[in-house]
């Protein structure tokens, strides 16, 4: 299979379809519509928030100002990059493994790929023919055109995701928390692992975004930033989707 998939091609002149199936990895895929967004908190949002967590985080003023901002129609996998996608990923390329790919727990088929780092998220993308989204990308598709704090809406709910109060202390399987899906699909947006963008967070930090099984539920909301102590290695709580872009016509 050539990685180079051409989405045009693929998806002919017709209407976008909601879903798509990438050629590569063979990871559904969720089509977020072209349109404006909400992108960040206002400081209002922030004093609540710091209220919410009981302290003052300086980590959440990154967060504001919240403005608009307008994005191209974009597809983004529906679930974070499983160990078995992955599995299939260095077969293909004879990339490195990373550290409990093989574990009997954390290496499971369906649990997001952890321990892996941007150069080894930006390879795997580059051979499924995708890319890592940008912060803008992934927050919109997480929160959707309302400007909510978790996927699911302004009210954090333990039982939706896979959070520091949900209480399983690892990774879980893709697909399990229905109730916490984003608007426009996506599943684990908040909790389970951090997951990997592009661009720049507090002294050109490489951005990560959702939280993960470790996370309150401050840090698990759809806007919190954060960035790891090993950007090329990862940690047991952070792992990594795609994006698909569609070209515009010129």
């Amino acid at each position: 299979m050539d990685s180079r998939w051409n989405i045009v091609e693929m998806l002919g002149s017709g209407p976008l379809p909601d879903t798509l199936i990438a050629p590569v990895d063979g990871a559904e895929m969720v089509r977020v519509p072209a349109g404006d967004f909400t992108k960040g908190i206002t400081e209002a949002e922030l004093a609540q928030i710091f209220m919410l967590d009981r302290q003052e985080n300086p980590v959440f003023a990154s967060e504001v100002p919240a403005r608009e901002i307008y994005l191209q129609d974009f597809y983004i996998d529906r679930y974070p990059v499983t160990n078995y996608q992955y599995q299939n990923f260095i077969k293909a390329t004879g990339h490195r493994e990373p550290t409990l790919i093989n574990h009997s727990l954390w290496g499971q088929p369906m649990r997001p790929v952890v321990f892996v780092g941007w150069d080894d998220a930006r390879t795997y993308a580059e051979w499924a023919g995708k890319s890592l989204p940008t912060e803008e990308q992934w927050e919109k598709a997480g929160r959707g055109e309302d400007g909510r704090w978790w996927s699911w809406g302004q009210e954090f709910l333990p039982e939706h995701c896979n959070s520091h109060d949900y209480g399983l202390g690892h990774t879980s399987e893709i697909g399990i928390f229905d109730r916490g899906v984003s608007p426009f699909g996506c599943y684990d947006m908040c909790g389970n692992v951090w997951e990997m963008c592009e661009g720049n967070w507090l002294d050109d930090q490489l951005p990560m975004r959702g939280g993960c099984f470790l996370g309150s539920a401050t840090f698990v909301r759809v806007t919190c930033r954060w960035a790891p102590e090993d950007p090329v290695n990862g940690a047991h709580w952070m792992g990594f989707r795609c994006v698909k872009e569609i070209p515009t016509q010129q």
